[in-house]
């Protein structure tokens, strides 16, 4: 043992040495400590940050998302106890009731082939080379294939994917909301491989917020849709939803003057403050895609944008019920023309006189 081991051993010195590991092993958990309590504090000023800035929404603003959240919990009781589907905003649900809503004012939808209660009865020798096949219910381009006949299959119109009849059975088995009836309609004018923008106007019980221009690369493909927003001008709102992908060459329809009187007329004619009317522009005018009461990714919208439109719905909310006060039924109002879905009719280039004067 050298002498230096053994001056360790004296007990001076050995006294020492402990007290130095002690002291050590007392600084590495105070260390830690500090450390545990500067991440704690870390936290707490975030979490104070997040309390410090102006919710997103809040009581005492009036808010978009609030109210299609509400109106949507409200619809959850009442699809169990509205048996027979009497509600207005329930009907707008249903794609062949919108369409002879349209119809009867005069506003174009494509003609209806053949309409079907179960998948297994569609005759698919006998349909057109192309067509779209829709769900009478159903939502986000679910219950929607677009397609033509390819020998005793199909493909998609848009990408070309194979959809043999056991696919097409597949598709809507396992495609959420779904339901039907199923119906066969025209394509419609001047669709090719390119699928047509979807032109979604905001109607607040006659008056036209939001214009959403969307363009879909692929059917189905949420990964290929871009968008774009303007006011009833055509004007540019810019970004107004977070996290979507835009397009800012998107064009406005031509049509979008015609396009906006038929959304204000058809927002009038049904007794809710807001519904979503879906349009399409096609070489020789304006045709109708649906009609949506509740549409999602609300709560995308910014702040601001969110209390811009809760403020317009909260006074279509207020026009409606003085209406109804007045004597405005319940209920849907058709207007005067033929609703039969399977008559050919030419896409609309203007409203029959007298409409679009009630907003």
């Amino acid at each position: 043992m050298g002498i230096r081991a053994q001056l360790r051993r004296l007990p001076p010195i050995a006294s020492r040495d402990e007290r130095i590991k002690a002291l050590r092993r007392s600084e590495r958990q105070l260390r830690a400590q500090v450390e545990r309590l500067t991440e704690r504090d870390r936290r707490l000023e975030q979490d104070r940050a997040r309390l410090m800035r102006p919710s997103k929404y809040s009581p005492k603003h009036p808010s978009w998302h609030a109210r299609i959240m509400e109106q949507s919990r409200v619809g959850q009781t009442l699809r169990e106890i509205d048996t027979e589907v009497e509600f207005p905003r329930r009907r707008l649900l249903e794609k062949l009731h919108n369409y002879e809503l349209a119809r009867s004012y005069g506003v174009a939808t494509p003609r209806v082939v053949g309409i079907w209660e179960q998948l297994e009865e569609i005759p698919w020798d006998t349909l057109p080379g192309r067509f779209v096949l829709k769900s009478n219910r159903g939502f986000s381009g679910r219950g929607v294939l677009p397609l033509k006949r390819d020998g005793d299959a199909f493909r998609m119109i848009d990408s070309g994917r194979e959809m043999t009849v056991r696919a097409i059975e597949s598709h809507y088995q396992q495609a959420r909301a779904v339901s039907g009836p199923f119906f066969v309609e025209e394509l419609l004018p001047g669709t090719g491989a390119v699928l047509p923008d979807d032109i979604k106007i905001y109607s607040f019980y006659g008056q036209i917020a939001d214009v959403l221009l969307r363009r879909v690369g692929q059917h189905g493909d949420h990964s290929s849709i871009s968008y774009r927003f303007v006011d009833a001008r055509g004007h540019e709102l810019g970004e107004v939803r977070e996290g979507h992908r835009y397009d800012f060459t998107i064009p406005p329809p031509r049509d979008l003057p015609l396009m906006v009187d038929i959304a204000r007329e058809l927002s009038l004619a049904v007794p809710v403050p807001f519904v979503r009317v879906d349009l399409y522009q096609v070489p020789d005018g304006v045709v109708l895609g649906e009609l949506t009461p509740l549409p999602g990714s609300s709560e995308t919208l910014t702040r601001e944008h969110d209390r811009a439109l809760g403020g317009m719905y909260d006074a279509a909310e207020a026009r409606l019920l003085l209406d109804l006060t007045r004597g405005r039924p319940f209920a849907v109002t058709h207007g005067p023309h033929p609703r039969d879905l399977s008559d050919p009719m030419a896409p609309t280039t203007a409203l029959p006189s007298g409409y679009a004067t009630r907003a």
